[in-house]
C-alpha cells in the first residue's frame, strides 16, 4: 500500500510544518530546518516492499539533526538505507563525517543522533529496516552509521541498483508478494554492507577472528535451548572468562548477545513469513517456554510476537 505525503496539498506558510510533521511521524523524530520555509517543497511516497518500507524522497534543501532529546520522543531505532538518485548531503554519525554524493549509498541509524545536511535539492530512495531484521543478518550493528557504498564501486552500484528495482516493483506490486523478494534483497544488502568493512567492531578488536568463529556458532546453534555459556567455550576451545572477555570488548555478555541473536531471528521469521506459528518461532529460536519467549519479546520490541504476526 502506498501513502504518498506532498507539500504541494498545503498553503505557503503550511508546508514545511507539514513535512516536518510527515518526517517525524514516517521516518525519525527530528529537528528540521531550512532557510526559506516559504520556497520549500517536498514529497514523498512510502510503500511496503515485504517487511520493510522503501520510499521515494524529493526535497529542497533541508538539514535534518536528530538529537538525544528526539531519541527520547521517538524511540524507534531503525536502520535506514538512503541512495542518493539526484543532489548531495553531508552526513554526520558515530564521529564519522561523510559526503553523500550522488549514486553513493549511505547506512544510518536512527537509534543514536546524527545529523543529515542537505544543502541543495535533492531525490534519494530510503530503505527503512528494523533493527532486529538486520541484527539477524549482521552479527554487530551499532557502528553501521556513516557507512556509505561509493557509486563508483561494485558495491554501492549492485545496491543501488537493488533498491531502485526494489522500489519498482513495489509501487507496481498489484498481484505480487513482496515478500518473495524483500528477503533475498535485504540479505545481498547485508552482504554487501560486510564485504565493505561496515562491521568495523569486528576488525577492530584484537581477538576479532576468535569473536566471529564464536559468534558463528552462536548463530548456528541457536535452535539448540541446552547451548550455555559453558558448553559455548568447551566447543570453542577457550575458557568461560576469556569468552566472556571477547563479548565484553563488544559491549555485551555471551548470553546476552545469544538472546538478542534468538529474538532477532525470531523477529524476522514471523515478519517474513518464514514460519506460521508464535510457537514454532520460540522453539525453533531456542526458547524452551512460549511464555518466557513472549514476555522476553515484549520487552525487547514494545510489542507481542502474537501482534507481529498479525500484521504480517
Amino acid at each position: 500500500m502506498e501513502s504518498p505525503f506532498s507539500t504541494q496539498t498545503m498553503g505557503l506558510k503550511d508546508r514545511f510544518d507539514y513535512w516536518h510533521e510527515v518526517v517525524c511521524r514516517n521516518y525519525a523524530h527530528c529537528l528540521g530546518s531550512v532557510e526559506n520555509k516559504a520556497d520549500f517543497n517536498a514529497r514523498t511516497a512510502v510503500l511496503n516492499f515485504g517487511s520493510v518500507e522503501i520510499s521515494d524522497v524529493i526535497s529542497s534543501p533541508i538539514r535534518y539533526e536528530r538529537r538525544k532529546h528526539d531519541l527520547r520522543c521517538g524511540p524507534r531505532d531503525d536502520i535506514f538505507v538512503s541512495l542518493m538518485v539526484e543532489g548531495s548531503a553531508q552526513f554526520e554519525q558515530n564521529g564519522k563525517q561523510q559526503a553523500h554524493e550522488t549514486g553513493d549509498v549511505l547506512i544510518y541509524d536512527a537509534g543514536r543522533p546524527y545529523l543529515y545536511h542537505h544543502k541543495r535539492a535533492y531525490r534519494s530512495i530510503l530503505l527503512r529496516i528494523s533493527r532486529p531484521t538486520i541484527e539477524a543478518r549482521l552479527p554487530n550493528v551499532d557502528d553501521l552509521g556513516g557507512v556509505v557504498l561509493k557509486a563508483g564501486g561494485p558495491l554501492g552500484h549492485l545496491v543501488g541498483s537493488l533498491m531502485q528495482e526494489s522500489f519498482e516493483i513495489a509501487s507496481k506490486a498489484d498481484g505480487i508478494d513482496t515478500m518473495e523478494f524483500s528477503g533475498p534483497t535485504l540479505d545481498m544488502i547485508a552482504a554487501a554492507i560486510r564485504q565493505a568493512g561496515g562491521n568495523r567492531v569486528l576488525h577492530n578488536s584484537t581477538h576479532s577472528a576468535l569473536l566471529q568463529r564464536v559468534q558463528s556458532y552462536m548463530k548456528s546453534n541457536l535452535a539448540d535451548d541446552s547451548l550455555t555459556l559453558e558448553a559455548i567455550a568447551r566447543d570453542q576451545n577457550v575458557s568461560v572468562r576469556t569468552l566472556s572477555r571477547l563479548f565484553a570488548e563488544t559491549g555485551s555478555t555471551p548470553m546476552g548477545w545469544l538472546q538478542a541473536q534468538r529474538l532477532a531471528w525470531a523477529y524476522t521469521a514471523l515478519t517474513e513469513r518464514k514460519i506460521s506459528s508464535v510457537t514454532e518461532a520460540a522453539f525453533s529460536a531456542g526458547f524452551c517456554e512460549l511464555s518466557h519467549f513472549s514476555r522476553t519479546f515484549k520487552k525487547a520490541y514494545g510489542h507481542s510476537p502474537n501482534s507481529l504476526l498479525a500484521r504480517h
